[in-house]
């Protein structure tokens, strides 16, 4: 008797299962469904990453807070350039993104590559002969403070005689204030 009551709960929650209503909607398309999680759980369970929005550990590291920030100023003709009020979003983004990017590379190289090579380890081989197009070469690098030098010419409005940009690693003390650490010239355009 109890196993017959068992039987008929786990049947009332099969009936309401998506799969199930798949299968009695259509066996292909159940198929499809059932081989497509399948081979995800198996490619998953085996270390392979073959779609980007499956991978349970995309979503579980945790969230670590930094103990200093890089913080960015822009001056411009002798001007800090105040991006943080004026400016729509976008245009804040684009003055700092870029800025962040240049400066790991200045460190160490390409954060892409670095990234791609950590993460595809063997298999980068693979992806070599596309990576010119891909990755930034020193050309791309040394050409980034005039690209900057144009953008925030059409961003501030402004004709730029000169620009500096400097790195500030900023931290906050026990009473929640900032602290500067120290500073360096990312880029002297003078």
């Amino acid at each position: 008797m109890n196993y017959l009551y068992k039987f008929n709960r786990i049947k009332k929650i099969i009936v309401k299962l998506f799969l199930y209503k798949v299968y009695k909607f259509n066996k292909k398309l159940f198929i499809f469904f059932a081989a497509f999680a399948g081979i995800t759980v198996i490619c998953n369970l085996a270390g392979d990453e073959i779609t980007p929005f499956y991978v349970w550990g995309m979503y579980s590291e945790k969230e670590v807070t930094p103990s200093d920030y890089e913080l960015f100023r822009i001056t411009v003709n002798d001007e800090v350039v105040d991006y943080s009020t004026g400016y729509f979003p976008s245009n804040r983004f684009f003055l700092q993104s870029p800025l962040s990017y240049y400066s790991l590379m200045k460190a160490g190289g390409d954060p892409t590559e670095i990234f791609l090579k950590e993460k595809l380890k063997k298999k980068f081989v693979m992806i070599q002969p596309y990576a010119s197009q891909v990755l930034n070469s020193t050309k791309e690098f040394n050409e980034f403070p005039l690209w900057y030098k144009r953008y925030l010419q059409q961003t501030t409005g402004e004709t730029i005689q000169s620009f500096k940009v400097e790195v500030l690693n900023a931290s906050f003390n026990t009473n929640n204030v900032i602290t500067i650490n120290n500073a360096y010239t990312l880029i002297d355009g003078r």
